[in-house]
């Protein structure tokens, strides 16, 4: 790969950001499948799916970018961001703040053009909450776990509003899925490298005392959280009881995997528990989708 594309493909964080897409994409199909009198094909518009794909993800070009940006410091301190293209200068910071301007703006524009204002606010919403929010939250407190969350958690929203250009019950019960997911994700996350995040000063386990009883107590918390609110929607009828034929046995998986990092507190199991996690919201909106 090209030296200056495979740089600013580590800016933009390609495969974090097509995960994003991803959630906004089944959020898109949900909101045609709850909202057509019959097949969901008839509400699918070709335009405004792409509008939602490719300007959601400029969107998040732009925020990844941004958060490097500002990171900048911090970054260099840290093993696993030691590399980053800004640190290392194969991108310069002008060079960055303008890609970013024009991914971000072109984003916009694009979700302007193609989907509902609804659409477009929670896009830009999206983006300054996780670069002036979030991002300097995170050396503050630990409180910006449930902040980053936020912006995290509105994709399916996004792509749910793009169809119907309202907030509804519906779309409120996928961000709150994705809204929830966060948590025993990125709190695993935080607990493999704890170490690492201290060198830049950042605190994002859920308790002050590290890898311990409590933070492995919220986690487990959050996790029966998200299994109950991933429930929701078959209650509500947005998806039907055979969905549970996928969502049940991921929903007992992810448990089982969160209760072994409570009682252990090994990395390890951190490390299990975070790819149950990266499987878990992909299979539970398919559920919804399929049944």
């Amino acid at each position: 790969m090209n030296p200056t594309v495979k740089a600013f493909a580590q800016l933009i964080k390609f495969r974090l950001t097509a995960s994003v897409a991803a959630t906004s994409v089944f959020g898109y199909i949900l909101g045609c499948k709850l909202n057509a009198d019959g097949d969901w094909k008839s509400l699918f518009d070709w335009v405004t799916f792409s509008g939602v794909l490719i300007g959601g993800m400029l969107v998040v070009f732009a925020s990844n970018g941004l958060n490097q940006i500002i990171e900048k410091e911090n970054d260099g301190k840290m093993t696993r961001t030691a590399q980053r293209p800004i640190v290392e200068e194969r991108i310069s910071l002008s060079q960055a703040i303008t890609f970013c301007w024009i991914t971000g703006i072109l984003g916009i524009l694009i979700l302007s053009f193609t989907t509902p204002f609804v659409a477009v606010f929670l896009s830009g919403l999206s983006l300054a909450i996780y670069v002036f929010v979030y991002t300097p939250m995170k050396q503050t407190t630990n409180m910006s776990v449930m902040i980053g969350a936020i912006p995290g958690a509105l994709p399916p929203l996004i792509g749910y509003t793009a169809v119907v250009g309202r907030i509804d019950e519906p779309g409120m019960m996928l961000f709150l899925v994705q809204f929830f997911w966060q948590f025993p994700h990125f709190w695993s996350i935080a607990w493999l490298l704890h170490d690492d995040y201290q060198k830049a000063g950042y605190w994002l386990l859920p308790s002050s005392g590290g890898r311990d009883k409590k933070s492995g107590y919220q986690i487990l918390t959050y996790t029966v959280l998200l299994i109950i609110i991933s429930m929701t929607p078959i209650y509500y009828g947005m998806a039907g009881p055979k969905s549970l034929i996928l969502i049940l046995p991921m929903s007992i998986w992810l448990l089982m995997k969160s209760v072994a990092l409570f009682r252990s507190l090994e990395i390890p199991d951190a490390r299990k528990l975070l790819y149950a996690t990266l499987v878990y919201t992909p299979l539970v909106f398919l559920g919804y989708i399929i049944f």
